[in-house]
């Protein structure tokens, strides 16, 4: 099984490179201040974490006043856990079982979310997880975000340095920052 799942990553790894090649994108820098849609892409683990996003989510319609936000949740089993379901009316989401032979989505949940211009992406993962490296390279969002690795430049227009092992809080307190202070280009 090991052999099979290595094969599938590197055809993922391998489609993902070429999406990104093929990419002619154009990076338009925003603010919260400007922005009217918003994207956020996560690994779900936890209830924990889950309740986590589910309040940065209300922080961003109630506070920042964002009227578009879309978030889609990857779980890595094959179905759901039980505290995501009473949740699922509300948010996007896959599962592995949900994924073609080279690891990306393919559920209804991703390609809709593909279809959609957001002007800002927002990736909460810590790891370099294909399905969701998938849905970034392939989104059109303006403004990419995530974790800076050496891996991820490819992927994000800003990066956020910060301990792999640091609360996601930590991260989205940064990524709040920049986007509270940048003055985009007119």
């Amino acid at each position: 099984m090991k052999f099979i799942d290595n094969i599938k990553d590197k055809l993922g790894r391998r489609k993902i490179h070429k999406i990104l090649k093929s990419k002619n994108r154009n990076i338009k820098v925003t603010n919260f201040d400007n922005a009217k849609s918003i994207a956020i892409i996560y690994q779900i683990t936890t209830t924990d974490y889950q309740d986590f996003i589910n309040q940065y989510i209300d922080y961003l319609r109630g506070d920042i006043g964002f009227k578009k936000i879309v978030s889609l949740g990857y779980y890595e089993g094959t179905e759901l856990p039980n505290f995501v379901i009473n949740e699922s009316f509300k948010y996007k989401y896959f599962t592995k079982k949900e994924l073609d032979f080279s690891r990306f989505g393919k559920s209804k949940d991703v390609l809709e979310f593909l279809n959609e211009d957001f002007e800002i992406i927002i990736d909460l993962s810590r790891d370099f997880i294909i399905p969701i490296k998938h849905v970034v390279a392939s989104s059109n969002a303006g403004l990419k975000i995530g974790r800076h690795s050496i891996e991820n430049e490819q992927f994000y227009d800003f990066m956020v340095e910060i301990d792999k092992s640091a609360p996601v809080s930590h991260f989205i307190k940064e990524v709040n920052a920049f986007l509270t202070k940048v003055k985009p280009k007119r």
